[in-house]
């Protein structure tokens, strides 16, 4: 049997799985007969939180069902979770134990102010960890209390604030290729990497200003969580002698409370695996439906073009649309938040996202809620805003405008391809990349960067009423921090996700409302047909990719998108 047909038959089976586990969910929840989770939850039973590795901020899929009702981990359902578990006289305790998670400041913060909130019933959060990487401490700062595996082979790393640019420019003036950088704002480094070997000096000054206020925010966090001094905090950042801290020396610094180990947890607080119940199973009792809602429309990923309207880490107008479109069709949703963590992408794409939201808004409130980052395209789609509250770890601005161009004229010679274009026009042909670049179009270019820039501007001004003397000292693709960006007026307060919610509702004028999540929830089915995975050829997804040089530089061309212009965030802060 050959192997193609051996992975067509293994598909389809996936797919009858599929299907059966949807079924199979389905009589399940007709069991659950109180309204909410389906597994069986006892008395004195502890909610288990304990992510790892990357928590989207919202799924976009259902909950799978081959054993039992379990979601996808999100930052949006885990706070209503804990949220609910408070009320919830079955749960006794919440167990933190984060283990490599990966969010942003503004996701750690969300579930933090979930945390807090579950502690106002009384209830206890405890935490334990073995190996404690600097997100999962952050989490646990939360706990009323922390325990750490006391084994020589355990320990804790707090690293502070950095940012990593790696630079092309010398790989590709080895391999013969030359990129050109056409951008619209002096701080606009995204291209730096590919033209340079070191930022140049204002990029590198902002970006470091922004890592320090980073910094200087993760310090205060520990200080004030652990009740300790800023000096304290700051000693064990920058005076420790190792890496990774063992639990004593943690215990020294006051970072932990106890250093024993798991069970020595679990037998304190009567907590047994049995009694304990795992975020992704727990469903919370349904809570009855308010008269008003407020949409919460979560747009995370970069922005791009073409990716139709389901992705879970794309943010594409076709996904606005549809979105807006099932807001206007609901008579109740009186407001709208949008939940932005983006760096950015396509500028045309933005625009595009900035039209829909603004004709949205002349019908109902719209405000902004800022995630990690909202800059850029991110910032861009947020002046569609009549009021954005920033999250403190928000990286925001970046407004300005970049295209990179890739000149492989270099490549060709070496590799051994020619190219010979015969036109009829003045730009017939401009744009191949296996020839120099004609002037006139490198020249035309930077025209169209500064007429894109300028629209950029424009839409910032209008948004918050920036006067045109002032704003080029506002953008020129700096970043910000969201205490600067208080200061600049490019916010309007710095808050929750909740505080957010608030104001619209506020601002709509209903008090007796629910929070509604978008974009409504696919299942995974669903997901195969939208992505149209269930049409496409098994030869097409396996199949060899083309060893002619001429198609693979095509193939590459394509893959790099050079004709679009982009409002994107240069670097990423850890």
């Amino acid at each position: 049997m050959s192997t193609k047909r051996i992975i067509l038959i293994v598909f389809i089976v996936l797919v009858i799985l599929l299907a059966l586990s949807f079924w199979t969910g389905r009589q399940m929840s007709k069991l659950n007969l109180g309204g909410g989770t389906t597994s069986i939850i006892g008395s004195e039973s502890w909610l288990h939180l304990n992510p790892s590795s990357y928590i989207p901020e919202y799924s976009e899929i259902l909950p799978m069902n081959f054993f039992g009702n379990q979601e996808m981990n999100s930052m949006q359902g885990m706070v209503e979770k804990i949220r609910a578990a408070k009320d919830d006289k079955r749960i006794s305790g919440i167990l933190l134990e984060p283990s490599g998670v990966q969010v942003s400041y503004a996701t750690l913060n969300e579930l933090g102010l979930a945390l807090q909130d579950f502690k106002q019933s009384g209830k206890p959060v405890v935490a334990f960890g073995d190996m404690m990487l600097q997100g999962d401490y952050l989490l646990a700062s939360y706990a009323d209390e922390i325990y750490m595996e006391p084994s020589a082979s355990a320990g804790l790393m707090l690293a502070g604030a950095s940012a990593n640019i790696t630079f092309y420019k010398e790989l590709f003036d080895k391999i013969g290729v030359k990129m050109h950088v056409i951008q619209s704002g002096e701080f606009k480094g995204a291209g730096e990497p590919y033209s340079q070997t070191s930022l140049t000096e204002g990029t590198r000054a902002n970006i470091a200003e922004v890592i320090s206020d980073r910094f200087n925010l993760i310090v205060n966090s520990i200080a004030q969580r652990r009740k300790l001094t800023v000096d304290d905090v700051l000693a064990v950042f920058n005076n420790r002698e190792d890496f990774f801290m063992e639990a004593k020396q943690a215990l020294e610094l006051k970072l932990v409370d106890v250093a024993e180990s798991r069970n020595a947890l679990l037998d304190k607080y009567n907590i047994s695996e049995d009694n304990l119940v795992k975020m992704r199973s727990y469903n919370p009792r349904a809570i009855s439906k308010k008269s008003d809602a407020v949409a919460v429309m979560y747009l995370e990923g970069e922005i791009m073009g073409g990716t139709g309207s389901f992705n879970q880490s794309l943010i594409s107008h076709a996904k606005v649309k549809e979105i807006v479109e099932s807001i206007d069709e609901s008579s109740d949703v009186k407001a709208l938040v949008v939940r932005v963590n983006s760096p950015g992408g396509s500028a045309l794409e933005s625009e595009y996202i900035y039209q829909e939201l603004s004709r949205l808004a002349q019908r109902i409130p719209v405000v902004i809620s800022m995630g990690g980052t909202a800059a850029s395209g991110g910032y861009y789609i947020s002046c569609a805003g009549q009021h954005v509250v920033a999250d403190p770890g928000t990286l925001t601005g970046s407004i300005g405008v970049i295209m990179m161009l890739p000149e492989a004229t270099g490549l060709g010679k070496k590799i051994g391809l020619r190219s010979q274009t015969i036109k009829y026009g003045k730009f017939a042909g401009a744009l191949n990349p296996l020839e120099p670049y004609p002037p006139e179009l490198l020249e035309s270019l930077r025209r169209n960067a500064g007429g894109t820039y300028d629209e950029f501007k424009s839409r910032v001004m209008t948004a918050r009423g920036i006067s045109p003397d002032k704003i080029n000292s506002i953008a020129e693709g700096r970043i910000y921090s969201a205490e600067d960006a208080l200061a600049l007026d490019l916010v309007d307060e710095i808050g929750s996700l909740d505080v957010a919610i608030a104001k619209a509702a506020e601002l709509a004028g209903v008090s007796n409302y629910e929070a509604r999540n978008y974009p409504r929830k696919r299942s995974f089915l669903e997901l195969l047909k939208e992505t149209d995975l269930m049409n496409m050829r098994v030869a097409s997804l396996f199949g060899p990719l083309p060893r002619d040089p001429e198609e693979l530089a095509e193939l590459l061309w394509e893959r790099l998108n050079p004709n679009t212009w982009l409002y994107l965030m240069p670097v990423r802060v850890d």
